[in-house]
């Protein structure tokens, strides 16, 4: 069994509310927590933003499971940029949320009749003959988010195999989706977004090969003789991954830089840690800097934690980390 932290919450800036409302719980079918505002000096102090500041927010989820979850945050700014340009693929930073589904190509053909843009039709490929063969797709979330849908296939005896009995046990939405699987991080430094992810979260490697082939590159939209690094790591959970990737002859847009709040895309990954004092340390240890330091804020979704927001060594990317007890925490003394 894999140990670490999975991801908690794909932290995301919104247009509206109710667009976000429409997609991940009408659409994908998840849990969706009661609308609320955010606001108040901790939470301007914590996403680095101006006095007066707030957002709508929600989180979505599947049932009470900690993990996979979305939270989406409508921050009340008259300057909000969009991360993802029309017609973007892969992008430096965090571009994808990745959901299972049992039918790729009927869940396709409902999607498009919904109106939603498909990059491509779902395409089958092998990642290696220990890993398996996978069937893919992707299309424009709301506000241009790459969605990624997957369908696993055959026996046990492959990675993908294995998976697609284990995720079978753990159910999907009424809608027929899982809760968030995997999310995509483009990075540029493989080495130190890989000690982020093991030192800091515990996370092991779960895949790692190139993908070349021509029929990953073209529903990846990429060129067709690309090569990327994609490693896959895992917590301790089926859910929640984290696909990096590392374009290894090709180039892509950095979108680092607009990933801050109050803009709106996928603004950062959330973990939760055992000890944010022990994960301060670790951060530290590998490089990464902090955006906004430790303390105590109530949190939609998650209520009261000790969090700090730090940017991945591998990109620049902004990793949340909280831990839900806070007694640690306060017997140090720190704000």
């Amino acid at each position: 069994m894999f140990s670490g932290s999975p991801l908690a919450a794909a932290i995301l800036g919104v247009s509206k509310i109710e667009t976000a409302l429409a997609f991940y719980r009408d659409v994908i079918g998840l849990d969706a927590s009661p609308t609320s505002t955010w606001s108040g000096a901790a939470f301007e102090r914590h996403f680095a933003l101006p006095a007066g500041a707030s957002a709508k927010a929600v989180m979505f989820g599947y049932k009470d499971s900690p993990v996979g979850r979305v939270l989406a945050l409508e921050f009340n700014a008259v300057d909000r940029k969009v991360i993802p340009s029309q017609g973007d693929r892969t992008y430096r930073g965090l571009w994808n949320l990745n959901f299972y589904v049992d039918d790729i190509r009927a869940t396709t053909k409902q999607l498009q009749a919904k109106g939603f843009n498909f990059w491509s039709e779902p395409v089958g490929y092998e990642v290696s003959a220990k890993a398996g063969a996978p069937v893919e797709v992707l299309f424009d979330g709301p506000d241009g988010l790459a969605i990624n849908l997957v369908e696993l296939t055959g026996d046990e005896t492959t990675t993908v195999g294995k998976l697609r009995l284990e995720v079978a046990a753990l159910g999907k939405t009424s809608k027929g989706f899982t809760q968030v699987a995997t999310t995509s991080h483009s990075i540029v430094h493989r080495d130190k977004a890989l000690a982020f992810y093991t030192r800091v979260l515990g996370m092991q490697v779960r895949i790692d090969d190139i993908l070349g082939k021509p029929e990953t590159n073209h529903f990846l939209g990429r060129p067709p003789d690309a090569k990327t690094r994609a490693t896959f790591m895992a917590g301790a959970h089926q859910f929640g991954k984290v696909a990096l990737s590392h374009p290894e002859n090709y180039a892509a847009p950095d979108k680092v830089h607009l990933a801050v709040p109050p803009n709106i895309g996928y603004l950062a990954q959330s973990f939760q840690v055992p000890s944010i004092l022990r994960a301060k340390d670790d951060c530290m240890a590998v490089g990464a800097e902090i955006y906004s330091p430790m303390m105590e804020i109530e949190m939609p979704g998650l209520g009261l934690v000790a969090a700090m927001i730090v940017r991945n060594p591998g990109s620049g990317a902004l990793m949340h980390l909280f831990e839900a007890s806070v007694v640690n925490y306060r017997a140090r003394g720190i704000p």
